[in-house]
Order: C-alpha cells, then sequence, then structure tokens
C-alpha cells in the first residue's frame, strides 16, 4: 500500500478520534441538567445521550456534512490540509476539555479550516484570499455567532413560559397536586434532555461525516468517491464515534455547565426550558445545513433560563466571561493551530 494511501486512511482513523473526542467533550450539552436536578442517575443519562447521538447522526441527513466539504474550494485540498485540520481541532478539543470549559467543537472546526486554507494558499504562492469559499465561511460564522444569542433569549423565554404554566415557585411543597406537577416537570425534562442528544447528533455528527468525505474525495476519487455524496458506511462511522464518546463522558465541561453557570441549583422548568430550547434551535439548523455549536447554545440557553427562575443577579459572572472568552478566542486559536499544524505536515510531506 502506498504510503499516502496509509496516510489518507489514518487520516479517516483521526477524523473519527475527533468525532470521539467531540462526543465526549459535548456530552454535558445534553445531560448535565437531568443530572444535577436529580432527573436521571448518571449511567442512565449518559447511556441514553450516545444512544440518541447515534440516531441523530445516522437519520437526519446530510445538509450540514455538505457545507462543511465546500469551506474549503474542493480543487485545493490535499491530504496535509485536512490532517491539519483535525489536529487542531483535537488539540483544543482536548485542552478546553482538561480545564472543564464548554467549547464549541464546531468553533475549533471552522477555525481550523479557515487556517489550513488561507496558509495552503499562501505557500503555494497564490492569493490568500483564494484559500476559502468566503460565501459559505460568512453564511457558517454568521450562524455560530447568532446561535447563542437565540439560545440565550429561547431560554430565557422557553422558562418563563414554563414557570407561568407550571406555577413551580407558587407551589406547596407538601401537597398530592405539587407532586405530580414535579413528576411531569421532570419527565418533560427527560424529554428535553433526549432532545438535544438526537439533535447533538445530528449536527455535530455531520460535520466528520463531511471531513471524512473531503479525504475521499480528495485521496480515493478513483474508487467513486466525491465530494457531493457522503457514503452510508461514512454516516454509521461517524454516528458510531460520536456515541461511544458520548457514553464515555466528559464530567469536566458536565461539572460546568449543571453547578457554574448558575449560582442556584437548577431546576426541573429551568432544564426544560434550556434543553427544549436548544434542542429546537439545533434540529432546525441540521436541516437547514448550518454547523452551529450545540455547547454555546445550551450554554447560553441555561443563562437565559436562569433569569426568570432565580434572577439576574444569580447568574455567576466567573464562569460566564470564562465560556465568553473560549468562545471569543476558539477561532482564532484554532485557526493559528491548524496553520502551525499544516506547515510542519507540507515540510515532512516533501522532506
Amino acid at each position: 500500500m502506498e504510503t499516502e494511501t496509509v496516510i489518507a486512511v489514518l487520516a479517516i482513523g483521526l477524523a473519527l478520534a475527533f468525532d470521539f473526542v467531540n462526543g465526549f467533550h459535548d456530552t454535558a450539552n445534553a445531560v448535565a441538567t437531568v443530572i444535577y436536578t436529580k432527573a436521571l442517575k448518571p449511567g442512565v443519562a449518559i447511556v441514553m445521550s450516545g444512544i440518541l447521538n447515534f440516531l441523530g447522526a445516522l437519520l437526519v441527513g446530510t445538509a450540514v456534512a455538505q457545507v462543511i466539504t465546500k469551506i474549503i474550494p474542493e480543487a485545493s485540498v490535499t491530504l496535509p490540509m485536512v490532517v491539519a485540520v483535525l489536529l487542531a481541532a483535537v488539540i483544543w478539543n482536548l485542552i478546553t476539555w482538561w480545564y472543564g470549559i464548554p467549547v464549541s467543537s464546531s468553533h475549533c472546526l471552522i477555525g481550523s479550516l479557515f487556517g489550513a486554507g488561507i496558509t495552503a494558499a499562501i505557500m503555494k504562492g497564490a492569493d490568500w484570499r483564494a484559500g476559502v469559499s468566503w460565501h459559505e465561511l460568512e453564511k457558517v460564522v454568521l450562524a455560530l455567532l447568532i446561535s447563542p444569542l437565540i439560545g440565550f433569549a429561547a431560554g430565557f423565554v422557553t422558562t418563563w413560559l414554563t414557570l407561568k404554566i407550571s406555577k413551580e415557585k407558587e407551589r406547596d411543597v407538601n401537597s398530592a397536586k405539587t407532586a405530580e406537577q414535579h413528576a411531569l416537570m421532570r419527565w418533560l425534562h427527560i424529554f428535553s434532555s433526549a432532545s438535544v442528544s438526537f439533535s447533538h447528533g445530528s449536527n455535530d455528527g455531520q460535520k466528520t461525516m463531511g471531513l471524512i468525505t473531503l479525504i475521499l474525495a480528495t485521496h480515493f476519487a478513483a474508487y467513486g468517491y466525491q465530494s457531493n455524496h457522503v457514503p452510508g458506511w461514512v454516516m454509521a462511522s461517524a454516528a458510531l464515534a460520536i456515541a461511544l464518546g458520548t457514553i464515555i463522558g466528559g464530567w469536566r465541561v458536565i461539572r460546568t455547565v449543571g453547578t457554574k453557570i448558575s449560582r442556584e441549583k437548577l431546576s426541573h422548568s429551568q432544564g426544560f426550558g434550556a434543553s427544549m430550547s436548544t434542542a429546537v434551535i439545533i434540529l432546525l439548523a441540521s436541516h437547514i445545513g448550518a454547523p452551529i455549536s450545540t455547547t454555546h447554545t445550551l450554554s447560553s440557553a441555561v443563562a437565559g433560563g436562569t433569569i426568570p427562575v432565580h434572577g439576574r443577579d444569580k447568574l455567576n459572572p466567573k464562569t460566564m466571561k470564562l465560556i465568553l472568552l473560549a468562545w471569543v478566542l476558539t477561532l482564532p486559536v484554532a485557526a493559528t493551530l491548524s496553520a502551525v499544524c499544516y506547515i510542519i505536515l507540507r515540510f515532512i510531506w516533501h522532506a
């Protein structure tokens, strides 16, 4: 087997490793609220999330994957470029996971694609602007920027409405009716958490599918692989990788989302409001092909849902600033890491 073919196969393995890391990094997106409200036991919540991530990645389609394959012009895509993108995304994901920061795997990937594409164009002596498809990139960045704002507003509104309907703040804790209402809110919260898992798989699982499709179209085109078609085995393997990563879980990030965004304990109403609004936003994004951040959408929705339950002063400014800083830094840091990885790989490739 040729050296480049071996590297291409290893690159596919690295793409699945990114998907796996994405799964355990983003486990908190779905299970943090149900674990910390004790709606579900941690083991049950994580296994449920893994299964639904798998189904979401497998069943929703490939609109997001198709967008990922278009960010770098197809004629410019090379194997070193894709490997550099994956290395940068995995490195930043692991660093932020270690510190328990709920950072966006989508930001990681988009920033890495931008950095590798621009660097490749410069090293070829071409106009740096030819390194990426700006029209596609602008749409993706716009979606990444506005989705947390929509998440915050939707979390606030959905939680407020849920509180009004459930009258959670007005209940007599000793009444039988209160017990019934609490049980109903618990099950609604579990349902919304399951919906986040399904929607997360539908969006984030497709990003890996897009990367593997790029590798296949770049190196295995002779076997009929094209960038505009995601093979069934790619969908299945990406779905399995993100599901396994989810089941292993990321407790560091779970603690941040579940206990540090709000200074007060999460309620079922807040958990339902944040999770349900996030699930709807992500599913709509998956349907239209917008690769957005489940992490930042949910974190923003939890913050928005804190206000009608506990008041604005109960938001934890230290954690909010940390999340915002990671949100701002991820794109440039991932782009820089990707550029450095690409330069190193180019020298190794041609040594």
